[in-house]
């Protein structure tokens, strides 16, 4: 979905935009929708079918997609998934030999923790044109174990749509209604936990660290198990709640596509995740203007940097109750750490990022 909103910015811009993805696929049921909705029907926006290919060597993909490229007279072939890097960057190949001129960006979403320096990754990683990571600490990351040299990686923003950024006039007033929507009670002190029921994204460690918070500390649980796999998580979290007799303070709630109640309503925001390179929920809290006490690493910490937020020890509950239970006691220290992230969160709204995409596009931005 990220794909999709910046093809929809980019477009919004004037510029033709084309959607590649296989037939029935998320996206593509998205982007679908979009082509129908008013504003894709005035944009120069459409969507193209593609077989996905074998994830390495799948050269006769790759031909298939280098000429599919050549009819559409493409600037850039725009890429995400880490699946379809090997087939892209074949196509870029075949495309230099045909003398042809689309250029391939990757814009990265995962992380790459092990070297990848082998001759094959150097050609692989060769028919890159521009590499768009969305922190530092992933650039530093990619320069190190990839042949990608740093002049053709550059720092972006992840970016969030405008009603992100709605302003909320009468903080105290959209808190009591959103309680009353989400079903919580007016005096309780709500931490918010918002992502997939997965156990990489720990909601057993807020669990975990509400069973020795006072009973006034309640945990909102927003999302639903990840599809189409088999696992106990969910049932282990919530046997947890009924062993610690904490169904009172335990209040799940379903996934919801646009959850700011979830965070309006809540005291402090919490990111548990084991390991994130880039967290939509941290970004879309301090969008919202929330506290938010998150895990000492990957890209979460680097979010809550610089007095953005408050971290704590991956997994470790009893330091995650500590950070709640200080700023329960202390409220005084929260505001000017959300007036920190204001400041921060503006460099992801669309118009600022769209400019810096278009210097990076015309091969003018300078690696950041």
């Amino acid at each position: 979905m990220n794909l999709l909103r910046h093809a929809r910015w980019m477009a919004g811009e004037g510029h033709i935009v084309r959607i590649l993805c296989v037939a029935e696929s998320p996206l593509h049921r998205a982007t679908l929708a979009h082509c129908d909705s008013q504003e894709g029907q005035e944009q120069a926006f459409d969507c193209r079918t593609i077989r996905r290919g074998t994830r390495y060597l799948a050269l006769a993909t790759a031909i298939h997609r280098a000429t599919r490229l050549v009819r559409y007279g493409a600037d850039w072939l725009w890429i995400r998934d880490p699946r379809d890097l090997d087939t892209s960057a074949w196509a870029r190949h075949i495309l230099r030999m045909l003398g042809g001129k689309t250029k391939l960006v990757f814009h990265q979403g995962m992380q790459i923790p092990r070297s990848k320096r082998s001759p094959y990754h150097k050609l692989r990683f060769g028919a890159i044109d521009a590499w768009v990571t969305p922190l530092a600490w992933l650039k530093e990351q990619v320069c190190r174990n990839t042949p990608i040299k740093p002049a053709r990686a550059h720092v972006l923003p992840l970016g969030l749509d405008d009603k992100w950024f709605a302003p909320i006039p009468e903080r105290t007033q959209a808190k009591r209604q959103a309680r009353l929507a989400l079903g919580l009670s007016q005096e309780s002190f709500v931490v918010t936990l918002v992502g997939r029921i997965d156990r990489k994204k720990g909601q057993d460690v807020l669990v975990a660290a509400l069973k020795d918070l006072p009973p006034d500390v309640h945990a909102l649980i927003v999302g639903d198990p990840t599809l189409d796999t088999i696992s106990d998580y969910f049932d282990e979290v919530r046997s947890y709640v009924r062993d610690n007799e904490l169904q009172w303070r335990v209040h799940f709630r379903p996934y919801d596509i646009f959850p700011r109640n979830a965070f309006v309503a809540a005291d402090v925001v919490t990111v548990c995740s084991t390991q994130e390179s880039v967290g939509s929920v941290t970004l879309e809290a301090l969008a919202t203007g929330c506290a938010i006490v998150g895990t000492d690493t990957g890209g979460t910490a680097e979010l809550l940097d610089h007095g953005r937020g408050w971290t704590f020890a991956t997994g470790d509950p009893d330091a995650l109750a500590d950070a709640l239970l200080t700023l329960r006691n202390h409220p005084d220290a929260i505001p000017p750490r959300i007036e920190t992230g204001r400041g921060y969160i503006e460099q992801h709204r669309r118009d600022i990022l769209v400019k810096r995409w278009e210097e990076v596009l015309r091969g003018s931005g300078s690696a950041g």
